[in-house]
């Protein structure tokens, strides 16, 4: 579909700026919800995969055209002929759902409806949440499956602890590390032995137990239940890292475990211990990530593998 084309589509004038594509692709989908759809009377002349396409067209456009691995990434492709423009992984375990919401003419969400299909990567076009809702449908779907083919239900409390495992796994398959590390992060810089990233992290301090002193160097002590605990200098071990972006947490947490990144963390400025303590033991951070220049593709592959290990222990 051509770009005159696809302002036809969706009815706009040729060089609409991209707030107002943005705005008439939302009024567009809303209008063909089939809520909505079947109580209005006048029909829309184009279909809701036409309109998807012209405006994924016109956004691709309104970018440069070039994705964000670039054209020479020849592991992951754009799948032509759907309804969602994005970036797949081949390795992924299962197909998703991209999910998108329905809105009213004043931009308030009436609902959730799916648009697309597949083993797409996340980018931060996809509301985050929905794709957090997206990865908890898919776990709901394989564990669903595999009960069914038992015939037999596992007790709630396994199902939970699995599928709350299965999620972090599936999450880790459909979220590309290093090129979110590209986005998310405040600041970024170059050497000759890979990238480094700077990014405001938090620490959740413990109930009990020592604060982290202003301007401390923090150090990794272990990782537990997808956490990642910090200790001082003298080994004492403080609380865990957090963030205020919850994506973050997708995104940082899964290179600790897969030892791909080198640390430095130093604790900022901010309120005396106490206060901090009153306040739910918060520490700011300066967190910097060095991350070595690899196949950023190889984590995503292995991720099967524990993938298959856990549900046929499940299944056991």
């Amino acid at each position: 579909m051509t770009q005159e084309e696809s302002y036809r589509v969706l009815g706009l004038m040729p060089g609409s700026d991209i707030k107002e594509i943005k705005k008439k692709y939302r009024k567009l989908m809303h209008r063909l919800h089939p809520d909505a759809a079947a109580s209005s009377k006048e029909r829309y002349p184009y279909s809701v995969h036409e309109i998807n396409t012209a405006y994924a067209v016109l956004k691709k456009g309104s970018e440069g055209g070039i994705g964000r691995f670039g054209k020479e990434n020849k592991a992951e492709k754009v799948r032509p002929g759907k309804h969602w423009d994005g970036l797949i992984n081949e390795h992924a375990y299962r197909e998703r759902e991209i999910l998108h919401y329905a809105e009213d003419q004043d931009g308030n969400p009436i609902g959730i409806f799916a648009i697309d299909r597949g083993k797409y990567l996340w980018k931060t076009d996809e509301d985050f949440p929905l794709f957090l809702r997206s990865i908890y449908q898919c776990s709901r779907e394989i564990l669903d499956e595999i009960d069914a083919a038992a015939k037999r239900k596992q007790p709630e409390e396994r199902r939970l602890q699995v599928q709350a495992q299965l999620m972090y796994l599936l999450a880790q398959q459909y979220i590309d590390g290093t090129a979110m590390l590209k986005e998310l992060a405040l600041k970024r810089a170059q050497d000759e032995t890979g990238e480094i990233f700077y990014i405001q992290a938090m620490l959740e301090e413990g109930e009990s137990g020592p604060s982290a002193k202003e301007g401390e160097p923090l150090y990794p002590s272990r990782l537990k239940d997808h956490k990642l605990y910090l200790k001082n200098v003298s080994g004492r071990e403080l609380g865990y890292l957090s963030f205020q972006d919850d994506r973050l947490y997708y995104v940082v947490v899964p290179l600790f475990e897969q030892r791909r990144v080198q640390v430095r963390i130093r604790t900022a400025k901010g309120a005396a211990a106490e206060q901090r303590k009153r306040n739910g033991g918060i520490q700011k951070l300066h967190l910097w990530l060095r991350l070595p220049k690899e196949n950023a593709l190889s984590s995503l592959e292995s991720l099967d593998l524990k993938i298959r290990q856990l549900l046929e222990n499940y299944r056991t």
